[in-house]
């Protein structure tokens, strides 16, 4: 398994626990330490491994989503058609925030690379049905909204 991808997947695990609304009441509160702090002990708690460079990603993934979050959400929900972003389940909807903001704001990495990853992730934590909700929207946004043509 790749480091990013290892990153991702924690990164989904440790917003997902830590519940992403929860985080952004605390937002003030949490640095770049106070992350890492949290990142530490809730590796520890799952018996998880990452090298250097997947904590760095992971960490830079988790305090930029929460920089961001309020343009990445307005994202989400405009693509979100017929659909009540309180129908998302939240596995989803935490998968959908870390891909938009990747998209958005990682260039580096191909954006079929983070759909891919999005949709891996929602068929292992979500259903397999999930794999083509997160591909449309995410796909339609990756077009449509940041004119990413790869």
């Amino acid at each position: 398994m790749s480091t990013k991808r290892e990153a991702r997947e924690f990164c989904l695990q440790f917003l997902y626990h830590f519940q992403l609304p929860a985080f952004l009441e605390q937002k003030k509160e949490l640095d770049s330490v106070a992350i890492f702090s949290r990142m530490q002990e809730f590796k520890q708690t799952l018996g998880i491994e990452l090298d250097s460079e997947g904590q760095a990603y992971v960490a830079t993934l988790v305090k930029g989503i929460l920089e961001k979050h309020h343009d990445v959400e307005e994202i989400l929900v405009k693509y979100l058609k017929n659909w009540k972003l309180s129908r998302v389940s939240k596995i989803e909807h935490t998968i959908f925030i870390m891909a938009i903001y990747e998209l958005k704001y990682h260039l580096e990495v191909p954006g079929k690379v983070v759909i891919n990853e999005a949709i891996e992730l929602g068929k292992k934590y979500s259903t397999k049905e999930s794999a083509g909700f997160l591909n449309g929207i995410l796909d339609s946004i990756f077009k449509q909204e940041l004119k990413r043509n790869e």
